[in-house]
Parts: structure tokens; C-alpha cells; sequence
């Protein structure tokens, strides 16, 4: 090519490892603009159609990579658990200096066609790409635990511990592990979370979780309830969200996150 032009990348919705959500009749998703492309997600690829030049397919996706990440990010914690990944397909690059008779557009890439059979869930919308969140290691950190858990590599009262503490840990490193009183006030006024979420969180993390998931020898005995465990998966896709949400803008206002945001135990 004389003068290549990426006209469009095009991903496709995979479906082929996770199994649980399937979104070949979702209502399409078309007019999202953003400063460097327009998106539209129909049929299972999504296409981002760019406003800016790019000579190559590799500039192409830097521009769109880390977009792709947090939107995956924020529909799997949504979902709780793997349920959107985007994985390239092709280019559609055309050269705007052809040399008379060549064929002016291109596509660059590989389909491939997979499907399962274990399909639990049928989605009616595809997810929206969020705004509001970013990604730092911090937030990654605490999402892999959580995606450990979900697939079924933790259990529920390690990790959603694990959370609080590293939540704790990122305002307040000057406190000891045994104080948590102060450790959690801080946490509390710096992501905007009441401290009663944070203090029940490590009630039920050190007080709860039976023969395979306590933490302490006096949980041993004391499994969580259902609604415990609904508690706790919540309360720890809220710590995690909102951190995302600081990582974006550390000095936006947000809701504070209250106990009538949760499941109630």
C-alpha cells in the first residue's frame, strides 16, 4: 500500500470459554462516540470506526486496548464473573494513494468460529462501556481475587478479606493490621464507604465460614448464610468498583455506599 489508513478494527464478542452468557440476540449497541471513534457492538463483533488517522493496524489497537480492558473490567464485575471478552479479528485498512487498478481496501485478520453448549444465560442488551472507572494495579489486584473466587479457586471469606484489608492498606499503611478501627475510618472517608459496610465485612470474614472457608479456628463452626454470602459478594463488587472509580478521579464526589445498598442479612 502507498498510504494506508485504518478505517476500522472489528472484535469479536467471545463466547467460545465462557460458557455462561450468550448474547447473540442482544439488542445492538450503535451511536457510542468517543473523541477517537465511534463504536457500534451487533451480531457479536464490535467495531470501532476511527476519526483519527492511523497508518497501521498496531497504532490502531494501542488506541483502543486499554478502552477494551476496563470496559471488560467492568461488565465481568457487573456479571460477577467472566461473561465479556473481546478478542481482535481483523482490520479494514484502505490505501489513499492506490496505484491504478490495485484494489483499494483490505481486511486484515482471522475469523474463527466457536460456540458451547453450556449456555446458562441469554443476554437481552449488550454491556455499555463505562466512563466512570479506571484501571490501576491497585484495582487489578483486588479484581484477580475476586475472579478467583468466582471461578472457584477461593473461597468467599479469604478473599472478600483480602479486599478489605488491601482496600484498608492503600489509605491507611500507617496503621497496624490489629488496628482496624483506625485503618477503616480512613478508608471509609477516602472512598466514600460507610464504615459500618467495612466493620460488618470483617465481622463475617472473622467470625463466619465453616469447616473449608474459615479464617480463624472460632468460624470453624459457623457457616455463612445465604444472605451472608450474597452480603459479602456484594459489598466486596462495591469496594472494587468504587476503587476503579477513585482510580479514575481521585477527587470527584461519589454516594457514599451505605448498608441499604447491600443485600440485607
Amino acid at each position: 500500500m502507498n498510504d494506508p489508513h485504518v478505517v476500522a478494527l472489528i472484535y469479536r464478542v467471545e463466547q467460545e470459554d465462557i460458557p455462561s452468557v450468550d448474547y447473540s440476540n442482544a439488542e445492538p449497541l450503535v451511536g457510542w462516540e468517543e473523541s477517537k471513534f465511534g463504536l457500534e457492538v451487533q451480531d457479536n463483533k464490535a467495531r470501532f470506526e476511527f476519526k483519527v488517522h492511523y497508518a497501521t493496524e498496531g497504532e490502531a489497537q494501542e488506541t483502543v486496548e486499554d478502552y477494551i480492558r476496563v470496559w471488560e473490567f467492568d461488565a465481568n464485575l457487573e456479571r460477577g464473573g467472566p461473561a465479556f471478552r473481546l478478542k481482535f479479528d481483523r482490520a479494514e485498512i484502505v490505501d489513499r494513494n492506490p496505484t491504478p487498478g490495485q484494489i483499494r481496501m483490505r481486511g486484515i485478520g482471522n475469523t474463527e468460529v466457536g460456540g458451547s453448549s453450556r449456555l446458562t444465560y441469554v443476554a437481552s442488551r449488550y454491556p455499555s462501556p463505562p466512563s466512570d472507572v479506571s484501571l490501576n494495579s491497585d484495582v487489578q489486584t483486588m479484581y484477580q481475587r475476586y475472579m478467583d473466587y468466582r471461578q472457584g479457586h477461593e473461597k468467599l471469606t479469604g478473599m472478600a478479606n483480602f479486599c478489605l484489608d488491601f482496600l484498608c492498606k492503600l489509605v491507611a499503611p500507617q496503621y497496624s493490621t490489629k488496628i482496624n478501627n483506625g485503618r477503616r475510618s480512613e478508608a471509609a472517608n477516602v472512598f466514600q464507604i460507610e464504615k459500618s459496610v467495612l466493620d460488618r465485612i470483617g465481622d463475617l470474614c472473622a467470625n463466619k465460614g465453616g469447616p473449608t472457608g474459615a479464617r480463624k479456628g472460632n468460624a470453624v463452626a459457623t457457616n455463612l448464610t445465604e444472605s451472608e454470602c450474597r452480603f459479602l459478594e456484594k459489598a466486596v463488587k462495591k469496594m472494587i468498583r468504587r476503587a476503579a472509580e477513585k482510580a479514575h478521579n481521585p477527587n470527584v464526589p461519589l454516594p457514599v455506599i451505605s448498608l441499604s445498598d447491600l443485600p440485607q442479612i
